[in-house]
């Protein structure tokens, strides 16, 4: 540049040569290691979900049908109350388990036999207000109230009782209650935000106020917020009873809700985005009939499912496929069940038309229709839905390698089923983005990347896991019968068995839990020789949730806690196995 004339190399200064403020660079340079930390960061956390990926589906559905029966008992004990209700309160217990493991009893009240029953602790003006059934204790807002007495009675020795998952959510008034009935007492509010803190939720900012089950919608994870309402009544009631008082409907609606989102989100692979857009509407829902392959034994017709949505990217109108299966589709009944319930509609009766929420991004390209996730004639946000979906798993522990806890979000499980997808079922990379709507391959190869603890396991090796060998109803315990058979089959496939605590391992591909938890897998065969190395671990477990309960560890005690369930399981069908041994 040197040997041109002096107006050229001002020209070529300013015009070829490229300038780069340092700054630039400095601040791409930290983007980009920004980037690559959120990236790492996401995949500890899949990580921490992938080998729990089954076991989270059907814990949903396990916790969702001990609310289900819930509300069809409260519902049979509301057609007792005599017109006059003269009969509250009324006492009623049911059983849990099948078989029976668990009784769990339970009071009836309305307002004003509730305020009869502790009249002592009640003022005089409140005395008089139900005597002349007025303000608060008039016809119209004398509601009922049911109250769990806290009593599980144990049925079977072997089986701790369960009771129900979210009792301390309630009694630390973190759902059912108003945000803000403990407004002034900053003591209060201290001690609920470090309680959800030693669970992991605000992991986001830890110094920001954080509210993980508050739906912002009136009935939903609450009792309502209007003037008057039972959220009101009872933020007084609970400090004069050491019962627990159980919003059914608002439980119930909730848990269809995060059944429904979190089985949508771990068999499609679908976003949020696409979650708010489901609806009843023919064009949403699809039913396609197919003719029975020529030859086929069975001629009945092939059916399948179809939900009809518009995923992120798409700058048309052009309506995109996921395919579910017929349990998708009776979830989403069951939800359109709860909403007809909740308005209070007839049979043949359509789901009100609600706006799409004005907060999404999207809300300007979708228009008024029945969306199944709305509430109380409103369309459910991300705020709502990941509540649900927090309640329906709160207690489920999930770590990365590091000890973090991991919070259940739905980018987060779009991550673990495009992981699961790909490393555990080996299904091909171009198909799982075709599932999960993305035109990119490189960027399905990082959702579905190979987690550490894969790498460092037999990485090689896919499995059919998910259909056949993950028990849906890990609760249910299994017949002799079936044990029997399937070590026989894994005697047929592998030869040889290996060895593990409390029986032997049938399982002849990758297993997803590799740090050797053995207890109530299901694809271990329980052998009653073993019954000494259980009956051992749950010695150990239990001087370590004495020890956890001590230190305050919410975490770790909720897992051994599952964990003794599990011991205990087992023992239960080893002794079926011993029985059957000598019956035959």
């Amino acid at each position: 540049m040197d040997t041109l004339p002096l107006p050229e190399q001002e020209l070529y200064r300013r015009f070829v040569l490229p300038v780069v403020n340092p700054l630039a660079i400095e601040g791409l340079d930290k983007k980009k290691e920004v980037t690559r930390q959120q990236q790492e960061a996401r995949k500890l956390e899949t990580a921490a979900i992938v080998p729990s990926f089954a076991q989270l589906r059907a814990e949903a559905h396990l916790r969702y049908n001990r609310l289900a029966r819930l509300r069809q008992v409260y519902q049979q004990v509301l057609k007792q109350v005599l017109p006059d209700r003269s009969n509250l309160p009324l006492d009623f217990s049911y059983e849990e388990g099948d078989p029976p493991q668990e009784r769990l009893h339970f009071h009836l009240w309305d307002r004003r036999s509730f305020v009869r029953e502790h009249r002592e602790q009640y003022s005089a003006g409140a005395r008089s207000r139900v005597k002349q059934k007025q303000g608060a204790f008039s016809d119209e807002r004398n509601s009922f109230l049911l109250e769990f007495v806290v009593k599980a009675e144990q049925l079977d020795s072997q089986a701790p009782p369960e009771s129900f998952w979210f009792l301390e959510l309630l009694q630390k008034r973190l759902i059912g209650h108003l945000t803000t009935d403990c407004a002034g007492n900053e003591a209060a509010i201290a001690e609920r935000q470090a309680w959800l803190r030693a669970w992991g939720y605000g992991e986001d900012d830890p110094h920001a106020f954080t509210a993980p089950f508050h739906t912002k919608v009136a009935g939903l994870l609450t009792w309502g917020d209007q003037e008057g309402g039972d959220g009101q009544f009872l933020a007084d009631a609970h400090t004069k009873t050491d019962g627990v008082f159980l919003p059914v409907e608002s439980l119930y609606a909730a848990a269809t809700f995060g059944l429904l989102s979190i089985d949508l989100l771990t068999s499609t692979g679908m976003r949020m985005n696409e979650l708010h857009q489901v609806s009843l509407s023919p064009d949403c829902l699809i039913q396609l009939i197919d003719d029975a392959p020529p030859g086929a034994k069975d001629p009945a017709p092939r059916i399948r499912y179809l939900l009809r949505l518009l995923p992120k990217g798409e700058r048309t109108d052009t309506l995109h496929n996921y395919g579910v299966g017929k349990e998708t589709v009776r979830l989403i009944e069951k939800a359109a069940r709860m909403l007809c319930d909740h308005y209070g509609l007839q049979a043949g009766d359509a789901l009100p038309h609600v706006a799409y929420h004005p907060h999404n991004g999207r809300s300007h390209r979708f228009g008024k229709a029945a969306y199944l996730f709305q509430y109380a004639h409103q369309h459910l946000e991300d705020q709502a839905i990941t509540a649900c979906m927090r309640f329906l798993l709160h207690g489920m522990t999930f770590q990365t390698s590091t000890g973090k806890p991991v919070i259940l979000k739905a980018h987060l499980l779009r991550h673990s089923f495009a992981t699961y997808a790909v490393q555990v079922e080996g299904v091909p990379v171009d198909l799982v983005a075709e599932w999960l709507k993305q035109k990119n391959l490189d960027t399905t190869r990082y959702y579905s990347r190979t987690t550490p603890e894969m790498a460092a396991s037999e990485h090689d090796a896919f499995v059919e896991r998910l259909a056949t060998k993950i028990n849906i109803r890990e609760a249910i315990l299994r017949s002799p019968e079936e044990l029997r058979k399937q070590a026989e089959d894994a005697r047929k496939r592998i030869g040889t068995l290996v060895s593990v605590i409390g029986g032997e391992c049938t399982l002849d591909a990758y297993c997803p839990d590799q740090l050797g938890n053995c207890i109530q897998c299901p694809a271990k065969v329980p052998d009653p020789a073993k019954r000494h190395q259980v009956e051992e671990k749950m010695r150990w477990a239990e001087e370590q949730l004495a020890y956890s309960e001590q230190e305050g560890l919410v975490l770790e005690t909720a897992r051994l806690k599952h964990f003794l369930r599990k011991c205990a399981l087992e023992l239960r069908e080893m002794d079926m196995i011993s029985n059957y041994r000598n019956y035959v």
